[in-house]
């Protein structure tokens, strides 16, 4: 046999045998697990900074660091393997910078206490008997894969006259408002999935665009726990033509404010509890970019807002 042949079988017999290694690779199902009654608690930590940009073209910077506690109950589980969860944050502190200024706030079992420049001060005038989170459990419908599947909006006064606000705001969309974070059929070691679809969180005629991949990085054994490390990137983006506001909101005839361009990226690095489906840290950084405009009697500013915030999620 000739030299030309030997090659070409050698070529031929690693490629087999790569395939075949390929394909004996462990599949590994990746799913949230929820038991009715289950309280799950997250540490959250935070920190950021950004700022305004002015139409003269000063930035005023800003920034924010703080922590919070979340308080999960599984309230119930369907049929499908979908759960009602109850979240509250019992506890919360939280300092920010806008130039030379400076506030901070505490949280603690309903209990609000503000400072600014290092002064306690009267919270701000609100009833926090019945605040979303604080003081009332937020409940939503979780999917296996993470999904988001229905919001169940409190009686939270001001909800049903949004649609009022803004002409075409409409109500805000309380289903399917988040994607699927994790796949629906098993996946391999280096296998990425991604979604890319419209969602109309502020009424229909306003949608927003997300993409997001998101990649199974390696799975390790921990202790006896299967413990998967998934990188993730997701991409918003949203603009909106100028809309006249309403003379109730305290504007003048003809004053308009648009959105041109709104972009918000998640860069995540989680790890993830196979056996048990629960997340076990998960660390994230957020960038939001916008520019909005203002105009009055036929004439138009532009300003933009920029944020950067990385955030740490613990599981207790």
């Amino acid at each position: 046999m000739s030299r030309r042949a030997w090659s070409v079988g050698l070529s031929l017999v690693v490629l087999l045998l790569a395939g075949a290694g390929a394909s004996g690779q462990q599949a590994f199902s990746l799913a949230f697990r929820y038991a009715t009654g289950e309280v799950v608690e997250y540490d959250v930590t935070f920190t950021g900074s950004g700022g305004l940009r002015a139409p003269d073209g000063q930035f005023s910077p800003a920034g924010l660091q703080g922590s919070l506690r979340l308080n999960m109950t599984v309230a119930e589980v369907r049929g499908d393997g979908a759960a009602r969860v109850q979240l509250r944050i019992p506890r919360a502190e939280c300092q920010m910078s806008i130039g030379q200024e400076r506030a901070s706030f505490s949280l603690e079992n309903g209990t609000v206490r503000w400072f600014a420049n290092g002064r306690e001060q009267s919270p701000p005038d609100a009833d926090l008997s019945q605040a979303p989170v604080i003081s009332v459990p937020l409940e939503f419908i979780a999917s296996p894969s993470g999904q988001i599947v229905e919001v169940v909006m409190p009686n939270v006064p001001g909800i049903a006259n949004m649609q009022q606000m803004i002409p075409g705001l409409g109500v805000p969309q309380t289903e399917n408002l988040g994607r699927p974070l994790l796949p629906e059929k098993p996946v391999v070691v280096g296998e990425t999935w991604q979604e890319h679809s419209q969602v109309a969180p502020f009424g229909p005629a306003l949608p927003v665009t997300v993409s997001s991949s998101r990649t199974l990085d390696s799975v390790s054994s921990d202790g006896g726990i299967e413990l998967a490390r998934i990188s993730g990137y997701s991409e918003a983006r949203f603009r909106a033509n100028s809309l006249p506001l309403p003379m109730g909101m305290g504007a003048g005839e003809g004053f308009t404010v648009g959105v041109p361009d709104l972009k918000h990226t998640i860069t995540s690095t989680e790890f993830f509890d196979v056996g048990a489906g629960r997340l076990v840290r998960g660390d994230y950084d957020f960038s939001f970019i916008s520019r909005f405009s203002i105009g009055m009697q036929g004439q138009s500013q532009e300003a933009s807002v920029e944020a950067r915030l990385h955030a740490t999620v613990q599981k207790r």
